[in-house]
Parts: C-alpha cells; structure tokens; sequence
C-alpha cells in the first residue's frame, strides 16, 4: 500500500516538464519508429515533431482536460468515454486503427500521437499515413494517444491492448 503511484488530479504538462528538468520534452527522437526521422522517406517527409511550447499548447486543449490516474493514463473511473476496444496482436490493433481513425478523422485531416514518454516529441501526420503506420506507431512500446486535429475525440491505445475512444470535454 505504501508503494501507490500518488493520483494527480488532471495531467499537468508543466509538472511532466519540472519531474522530467523541463529541457527532457524530444530529447530522444531516435525513439520514434524509424520512418518519422527520414526526411527520404516519402511518409516520413509528412511527419511534423512538435516542439515544446506546441506541445503544451495540444496538451492543455487535450490530455490536461482529463483526469490523470496512476501512471499516466486517464482514470476513467472519472471520465466517461465513448467506446472501449481491446486488440490482440499487431495485425488486430493495425486493423482497429484504420477503422478508429476513418470514424474519427477525415482522410484529408493530420492526427497527434501523443506519447506516453515525454522524451519522445508529440508528432503530426496526415491519417493516410498513420493508418500506414500504425504497426510501427505501436512498436514504439509506449502508450499513446491519438488526436485527429480539429476534431473533439482522443483514443488513448495501452500496451496491454485496452483502446479507449473519449470526447475532449470543454474547458471548464
């Protein structure tokens, strides 16, 4: 009992950047999966790594809204959510994304995909090419949230394969 995670009450990005020293945010793109850092790469040519000050700007519109449980997910013990999907392997969870980003995104629209590790930059993608990717997106091993921007939903994807579809809620 003495070793629970304390719940914050919503994500703060401000507390991420202040546990991580602030100058931690994408130090480490070569985490991303390899097709995000080719600048060659047809698909990697369209992938756009947020900087710092983005990446607080689509958090505070995003992940901030929603409370935060135990090890950085949203507690939706709190937060009611729209839809819950499980995956079972990878070619299962590509499959789910498409059909998750076609309900959800218009194919001419970019999506976030917002990383559970802050070493990692928050990126954007044109949806043609994350469904492309969504294999390689999930290899990265982290959890991870997709946002198709300008829209209102948020998928938070698990690594034990639990994919939650939520509406943003309105600032309060």
């Amino acid at each position: 009992m003495g070793d629970k995670v304390p719940r914050r009450e919503y994500f703060d990005v401000v507390e991420a950047e202040r546990m991580t020293d602030g100058s931690s945010y994408g130090s480490h793109p070569d985490y991303l999966p390899d097709f995000m850092n080719d600048p060659c790469d047809d698909d990697g040519r369209h992938v756009m790594k947020l900087d710092l000050t983005e990446n607080r700007a689509l958090a505070a519109a995003t992940l901030s809204r929603f409370p935060a449980a135990a090890g950085d997910v949203i507690d939706f013990e709190s937060a009611p959510f729209e839809d819950r999907l499980w995956w079972d392997d990878e070619e299962h969870w590509t499959r789910m994304a498409a059909d998750l980003l076609s309900s959800y995104a218009q194919r001419s629209e970019r999506v976030a995909v917002i990383w559970g590790n802050y070493l990692m930059p928050t990126v954007t993608m044109p949806v043609h090419v994350a469904v492309r990717h969504a294999r390689d997106i999930l290899d990265a091993g982290q959890h991870f949230w997709i946002h198709p921007l300008g829209g209102s939903v948020l998928i938070e994807c698990l690594m034990d394969g639990q994919v939650t579809v939520v509406t943003i809620p309105s600032r309060a």
